[in-house]
């Protein structure tokens, strides 16, 4: 359903208000509509990384090198929450993604996984984050990365991987709340925690 407003919101067919309801306006032609290829919605593609990314952390906990970790380091160094642009905070977002993945050494999933969240930059995720992006949304984001960065310091797998999956599943939650509906477990085998994930794929 959410997913369903946001498209039709893109589409020119509605306007939401946070806080005030939903309302229906007169069509207005988007480029969107003549786009030859589907674009996945952003709860969709959230599910996804929340899957992949949580093993993808486990394994860097094994692996990483103090080398990696400096790089790391590095991009949570240029964070400020308080006053970063929306366009800053995902650049370095997206830095953070593919240094954890990069220190896997396999090119295929650096690709993947950059690819993965450029999907976000598409016009659902636009028009959803200007509901729910603020500062407060990306102090916490950063607090998340921070816990990540710590348990492959720690070369923790386990506590890696649930790190990356509770940063992964409060984005979702972050960007569900204004829609009335919450993730849970007991909806997404993927939100539900590392090891019902594991064993819903199993």
């Amino acid at each position: 359903m959410r997913e369903a407003l946001i498209a039709l919101e893109v589409e020119g067919r509605l306007r939401i208000r946070v806080g005030s309801g939903i309302y229906v306006i007169e069509h207005q032609s988007t480029a969107l509509a003549s786009s030859p290829s589907p674009i996945e919605g952003p709860f969709e593609l959230l599910r996804a990384r929340a899957f992949i990314e949580s093993a993808v952390a486990e394994e860097a906990a094994r692996r990483a090198t103090d080398a990696d970790l400096a790089r790391i380091d590095e991009i949570l160094a240029e964070v400020t929450p308080a006053r970063a642009k929306p366009q800053r905070w995902i650049a370095l977002d997206r830095q953070f993604h593919v240094a954890i993945v990069a220190t896997l050494d396999n090119a295929v999933l650096v690709r993947f996984v950059g690819e993965l969240f450029d999907q976000r930059i598409n016009p659902y995720f636009e028009r959803l984050a200007r509901h729910v992006e603020d500062a407060t949304m990306w102090k916490d984001a950063h607090e998340e990365h921070q816990k990540i960065r710590d348990a492959i310091a720690a070369r923790d797998p386990t506590q890696a991987r649930a790190a990356m999956h509770e940063h992964l599943r409060r984005s979702h939650q972050r960007f569900a709340k204004d829609f009335g509906e919450w993730p849970s477990g007991d909806h997404d085998a993927s939100l539900a925690g590392p090891q019902t994930a594991l064993r819903a794929s199993a």
